[in-house]
């Protein structure tokens, strides 16, 4: 009988309908409702055009969870923004039914479903022989955040968002201009998540990045990102000892080695309420993201954003 639950409870786990369930359970079936009326919201807004090249391009990696947060993200950035740049969607974990409400809902995006990036990234590190970085790139889906995301881009400059951002002015420092552009610029973290301590880095690789790089939200210079430097460091076993932070680690030294500076605190992130008057966007991280949803969310959606979109002419035909 133990057995039989057992491999009950096995093949239930590689179920989607039960790992959603499960979610839901977590979650709570009364925050998850809530959550649904919100995210649904901008689902009723008009698609957003945007260009099919440029200079500078956006770029995201999502997934099955994250899918309706991205648009959210997306939407408020463009549309405060007031810009078109190309966008690029990396599928982390998607839905084929969501494929299809991303491409509605942004028209003129590419979407890079897992196994085209795989094919193309995997086969460019196997030609430079980034044997490290390609490990590493099997280790965890945030890392073609990094690796993806520049070795696929043609761009000069690259705005890169997470799902779980919500914009609420025009993100000045995010829009590029080439004149006279020497550092790239990130968020500024709530902790230090690097994997190694600065002063290991210093020691290991003569290098001394600032503290409190956030990969989520970043404007780099694409060809900033030294791809044999990598390689290089990531010969250090220490590198690899928290794989969630790995990819942030390795921005802050590729900028620290260009030019670098964090966004100012207007660009926030944060675990905690409140929004203060001046606040450019906010960045909700963690697993739950119910701030996301009771707070950045509902204050677009008390301040006008849905109505604004519905109203608002495309910014590209």
């Amino acid at each position: 009988m133990d057995n039989m639950l057992k491999q009950l409870k096995q093949v239930l786990r590689q179920q989607q309908v039960w790992i959603e369930f499960q979610e839901i359970n977590h979650e709570g079936w009364l925050n998850a409702w809530s959550r649904w009326q919100t995210q649904k919201m901008i689902l009723a807004t008009p698609p957003i055009r945007t260009a099919k090249s440029g200079s500078t391009e956006v770029r995201i990696l999502t997934w099955r969870r994250d899918c309706l947060n991205s648009i959210w993200a997306l939407k408020s950035f463009y549309h405060f923004s007031q810009v078109d740049y190309p966008l690029f969607i990396h599928d982390g974990g998607l839905k084929k039914s969501q494929f299809h409400q991303l491409q509605y809902h942004f028209p003129d995006a590419v979407l890079i479903p897992l196994d085209r990036g795989d094919n193309y990234t995997i086969k460019e590190m196997e030609k430079r022989q980034l044997n490290r970085c390609l490990l590493y790139r099997q280790k965890n889906i945030s890392t073609r955040k990094l690796f993806d995301f520049y070795i696929m881009s043609q761009a000069d400059f690259l705005v890169s968002i997470d799902s779980d951002i919500v914009f609420f002015q025009k993100p000045a420092e995010l829009l590029a201009s080439p004149i006279n552009f020497t550092k790239n610029k990130y968020n500024k973290d709530i902790k230090y998540f690097y994997s190694m301590e600065l002063d290991e880095m210093e020691a290991a690789f003569g290098i001394r990045p600032i503290p409190l790089i956030n990969s989520g939200l970043s404007l780099v210079k694409r060809n900033s990102i030294n791809f044999s430097k990598i390689e290089e460091w990531l010969e250090h076993p220490k590198l690899f000892a928290d794989k969630w932070v790995t990819e942030q680690t390795l921005h802050a030294l590729a900028s620290t080695i260009y030019g670098v500076e964090l966004l100012p605190d207007e660009y926030c992130v944060s675990t905690h309420p409140g929004l203060a008057s001046d606040l450019v966007c906010k960045h909700y991280p963690g697993y739950s993201k119910e701030l996301l949803y009771r707070e950045g969310m509902q204050h677009l959606l008390k301040t006008g954003f849905i109505n604004q979109l519905n109203s608002s002419i495309p910014n590209i035909q």
